[in-house]
């Protein structure tokens, strides 16, 4: 290839660099114009129909950019790419900020966190944690779902259980100290009912649930939660320690604690982006 042609080429992928800088400038102004608002709607009480609200509003920013299309060549480019469509339709701005929203935000900054300073809550806190998240979908209502509180020397019990499913043995004196990772686990326990309507996988479904809205319910409530799980966690050693009936199914372990602070300070000034929703989102 010629030093002309490599030229050309540099030149070009300026200008696509510079347009896209623009178009970067341009929408980071509309969200930011988009989130006062919103910040405005949530201040006021407007925590459900607020975002209604705010998509029927005119936006601040819709100022047209040079490269915009206006009048007669703007329908007809929109009718061409509708014509065209294949996917969700994303031309409308969303209204909705997830920075504005505090159940939102909580859900999007929540994090695992795999080493927990000794803090917990009571077993008070927990009752009423898990009296909100007994909101969770669940169909007919069947609530298949339980937790099991393991505290202190309970948790050398869960070590020796392990071991034992895994067929480990150790020095006299050693134990398993996976489980004392934490000062307070929360075992969930699937517990299906019988019900012709709503199959077994449903009602893990609905437990798996459970758990995720309790993660998220210690985290709104300022507590670190690590999910663990694992090959050994329905092995017969196991299940008996946990007294599981046929049916139920041992999903796992709900590591609790304080988040330290190196954590906070970590997550605070992280840039780390949250993965690209459309990869997650079609139609059929």
């Amino acid at each position: 290839m010629s030093k002309h042609k490599d030229s050309k080429k540099k030149s070009d992928s300026s200008s696509k660099k510079a347009a896209k800088k623009k178009q970067s400038r341009v929408n980071d102004t509309r969200g930011i114009v988009s989130k006062e608002r919103a910040r405005a709607h949530f201040l006021d009480g407007e925590t459900g129909p607020w975002a209604k609200k705010l998509a029927g509003q005119p936006a601040d920013s819709d100022q047209p950019t040079a490269n915009s299309e206006t009048g007669e060549d703007a329908a007809q480019s929109t009718t061409a790419r509708l014509a065209n469509r294949r996917g969700p339709d994303y031309s409308v701005p969303s209204s909705i900020d997830i920075v504005a929203d505090p159940v939102l935000h909580a859900i999007s900054t929540r994090r695992s966190i795999s080493k927990l300073d000794p803090e917990t809550p009571n077993d008070s806190d927990l009752r009423e944690l898990i009296h909100a998240v007994s909101s969770v979908a669940d169909h007919k209502g069947l609530k298949p779902w339980r937790f099991i509180i393991i505290r202190g020397d309970d948790r050398i019990r869960l070590g020796k259980a392990l071991d034992e499913a895994g067929g480990v043995h150790r020095k006299s004196g050693e134990i398993n100290e996976k489980p004392l990772r934490a000062e307070l686990l929360l075992a969930l326990v699937a517990a299906p009912r019988d019900n012709p309507k709503v199959p077994e996988w449903e009602q893990h479904a609905t437990a798996a649930g459970a758990g995720h809205l309790l993660e998220l319910a210690l985290w709104q409530a300022g507590w670190g939660v690590m999910w663990r799980s694992g090959n050994l966690t329905n092995e017969p050693a196991v299940r008996r320690l946990h007294r599981l009936k046929d049916k139920e199914l041992l999903m796992g372990w709900l590591y609790i604690g304080a988040v330290p602070e190196r954590y906070r300070q970590r997550m605070a000034n992280s840039t780390r982006p949250l993965p690209d929703p459309e990869q997650f989102l079609d139609t059929l």
